[in-house]
């Protein structure tokens, strides 16, 4: 199930507790255009070289996402406000594949923050 936290909520506290836990607690920043969010995607992830920056590979490329066996990997999409603002349906995209993964990986689990 996909977490959603707003800007007045305690987003913070939710990933101290998450890593107090002893999750892999993943975060990418932000984005504010489709390139953007990709690009954010890629580097905070450190995704492999044959990721294409488009919504399929995106797909793909979490499907494939490596952690620690036996650890359940935390997906956290930080500062995805501006770009809910700025284009909803490329926000609608990106939270449409994040469900997606969570949906298909018993061990990932996402979190949206909204601030």
């Amino acid at each position: 199930m996909t977490t959603f936290l707003g800007r007045h909520s305690e987003a913070d506290d939710h990933l101290d507790q998450l890593r107090w836990l002893g999750h892999d607690v993943r975060v990418v920043s932000g984005g504010h255009d489709k390139e953007s969010v990709l690009e954010a995607f890629a580097s905070d992830l450190d995704l492999p070289e044959w990721f294409g920056r488009n919504w399929d590979a995106l797909l793909d490329a979490l499907r494939d996402l490596e952690g620690r066996q036996g650890v359940p990997i935390e997906l956290v999409w930080d500062e995805a406000r501006a770009l809910r603002q700025a284009d909803p349906e490329v926000y609608r995209t990106v939270v449409e594949i994040l469900e997606q993964v969570d949906e298909e990986r018993p061990d990932l689990n996402v979190t949206v923050v909204a601030r």
